[in-house]
């Protein structure tokens, strides 16, 4: 069971980004998975290319966040209407201290190709004249892998393409997102009809595909997700020094991960904790997102203006914290409405983290009987269930085992499994 010799092409659409996201965190998974299975991967970036390695690699690390919206749209304006040009291969000199070390080390596993906003314009050329952007590749494409479906980029000459569509939230809950609904819709339902192979994430993402379109479910791999299998045992005395950072101490603050918006349901997660009679803080960690300060207005409220002392909110943690975070906790709690894979309470199990979860979309699938599970419009049920974990410490002690087992499933090896029965079908 190997593709040796495949040349395989993926996005770095997510790659690029600043902070973590779930799909990023997949896009990692997948080039791991594909390596151990012999592939020849490559990554598409949007980065800016000269005639000069160094300054490719500053421009590659460079702070897009600090560019003008008027610079970024005059360079995309160019590239708009006549979008057809070669990628360019990029040589890393290793002359520039990256941000992250784990992104450089990747790049050094794979072959980087760039395009300069090439995903930029892509988009809005779509969105304009409904178009998909085509892009050459100065080096042979057997597979262009997109592992977000909202690309509309072919590249030519590649045999075949692949689409990953983790979810389909924009359509199931259209009320919790900002996305343009139609261009969802039809984005999706174009790279649907297109592509030779579609890999998701859950059974219940898979069902919710054959739900909205008209497609052949045999050309839908449910893969899963790999999950770092590497956890953290750190000693109490290194743990403790490490909470000590955010006034924290083990097993006495109840964790939260995710996005702050309407689908993570953190504003029930607060009434449910605000109605315990506890000494465990509340920590919430993720990024503000759409309608943040809607999700957690109620905060003052309900402490007062002392609030931080019961709850903390702290913005996009880097993973080598967030694991002190999970295995310092007392409990997980993600009451999300809807997940299409659901990675943080499957991240927790493995730092050795009791999970309780919402009993909907695929989170029951993917957390098996190492979870309590709740009805997430619920604040009672989600207030109930934690302080049944509080009451019985047997209970914890159950599904802290049970976590720990759960998650071998979700190993490198096994996704590298799923995801060559996905690959050997177009091959």
């Amino acid at each position: 069971m190997n593709l040796q010799g495949l040349d395989v092409l993926i996005d770095g659409y997510n790659l690029e980004m600043p902070s973590g996201t779930g799909i990023k965190t997949y896009t990692i998974s997948l080039i791991q998975a594909l390596k151990l299975l012999g592939a020849n991967v490559s990554v598409l970036f949007s980065k800016s290319t000269t005639n000069n390695a160094v300054l490719d690699e500053v421009l590659f690390f460079e702070n897009q966040e600090k560019i003008s919206k008027l610079q970024l749209l005059k360079t995309t304006a160019k590239d708009i209407l006549t979008f057809s040009k070669e990628a360019r291969i990029l040589n890393f000199t290793d002359k520039v201290i990256a941000p992250d070390t784990s992104l450089q080390k990747l790049l050094h596993s794979v072959q980087a190709l760039s395009l300069n906003n090439c995903y930029t314009a892509a988009k809005i050329r779509y969105r304009l004249f409904g178009q998909t952007t085509t892009v050459k590749s100065p080096k042979k494409v057997n597979i262009w892998h997109k592992t977000y479906p909202l690309i509309p980029i072919n590249i030519q000459g590649a045999g075949n393409d692949i689409v990953t569509i983790h979810d389909l939230v924009p359509l199931k809950l259209p009320y919790t997102t900002l996305d343009d609904k139609k261009l969802f819709y039809k984005s999706v339902k174009s790279v649907i009809k297109k592509s030779k192979t579609i890999i998701t994430v859950s059974e219940n993402s898979k069902r919710d595909i054959l739900e909205f379109y008209d497609v052949d479910p045999d050309k839908i791999y449910v893969t899963y997700q790999a999950v770092n299998q590497n956890y953290l045992n750190a000693s109490q005395d290194k743990l403790e020094l490490f909470l000590k950072r955010y006034n924290l101490e083990p097993q006495k603050y109840i964790l939260f991960v995710g996005a702050i918006e309407p689908k993570k349901n953190v504003s029930r997660l607060i009434d449910a904790y605000a109605a315990m009679d506890t000494d465990l803080q509340l920590v919430i960690v993720g990024k503000k997102a759409w309608l943040w300060e809607k999700e957690i207005k109620q905060i003052e409220s309900a402490f007062g203006a002392e609030w931080t002392r019961k709850v903390k909110i702290l913005d996009f943690v880097k993973n080598d914290s967030l694991k002190y975070l999970y295995q310092g906790a007392f409990c997980f709690v993600f009451p999300s409405i809807y997940e299409g894979f659901g990675l943080p309470p499957v991240e927790a199990m493995g730092f050795g983290c009791p999970v309780i979860t919402s009993k909907t979309s695929c989170l029951s699938e993917v957390c098996g009987n190492a979870a309590l599970y709740v009805d997430p419009y619920d604040a009672d049920d989600i207030q109930k269930n934690i302080e049944k974990l509080v009451n019985q410490p047997q209970l914890r002690d159950q599904l802290i085992s049970s976590g720990k087992e759960r998650i071998k499933f979700f190993s490198l090896e096994n996704y590298a499994q799923n995801l060559y029965q996905a690959y050997a079908k177009v091959i």
